[in-house]
């Protein structure tokens, strides 16, 4: 199991295992480390990773997939999609773990949160968002859980929450894919402690 670090800001494991590749140099694209289509890799790049964490952005625009009009007619990203946000950069993690090891970005799921609270009632597009997400634990099994938050281009959090994931060994895909069926027809992001979504590869 893996344990939780006491120094957020670094940008390197301090000690790379015999084996395992450096970090890329950051910041860089999200998108190989999260393999979603149609639009569904919603964070712009990685800023900073190591073994415990991670932080990513996001500057929304009025073409991204989840943009509404506000009653100020402009556009905005509902708070319920931050914590899909918060997912992906837990899956962004988990793919850039799994490079290092000259790994794909393996499949996994969120399996909930505990206490999503939002202080927006919506994103603004055209503003950076900021989203970090810290490790709490990591089990032998597959199940994980991490402490995410999201600021704005302040450094203010507007948002936070605990998320459980579950990234399952490759020879249990299968029976997991299939049992995890119905939560992949929602919408993600809409998910809670009652249902599961797939999240690529966390």
């Amino acid at each position: 199991m893996l344990t939780p670090s006491t120094d957020p800001d670094s940008t390197t494991a301090p000690d790379t295992p015999a084996g395992e590749a450096c970090y890329p140099a950051m910041p860089c694209a999200i998108a190989p480390y999260v393999p979603h289509d149609a639009g569904m890799c919603l964070l712009d790049s990685v800023l900073r990773c190591d073994e415990h964490s991670l932080s990513a952005d996001i500057t929304p625009t009025p073409d991204n997939l989840f943009a509404e009009q506000n009653a100020d007619g402009q556009s905005v990203i509902p708070a319920w999609v931050g914590l899909e946000w918060m997912a992906q950069a837990i899956a962004a993690w988990s793919g850039i773990q799994a490079a290092r090891s000259g790994q794909p970005p393996r499949v996994g799921f969120l399996l909930g949160s505990r206490r999503y609270e939002s202080e927006v009632a919506a994103f603004s597009c055209d503003c950076r968002w900021q989203i970090h997400v810290q490790l709490d634990y990591r089990a032998d099994n597959g199940l994980g859980a991490f402490e995410a938050t999201i600021s704005d281009e302040h450094g203010t959090t507007v948002a936070r929450a605990g998320v459980n994931v579950f990234e399952p060994a490759p020879e249990a895909l299968p029976s997991a894919a299939s049992t995890q069926a119905p939560a992949q027809e929602s919408s993600p992001g809409q998910q809670d402690a009652a249902g599961a979504s797939s999240q690529g590869n966390v």
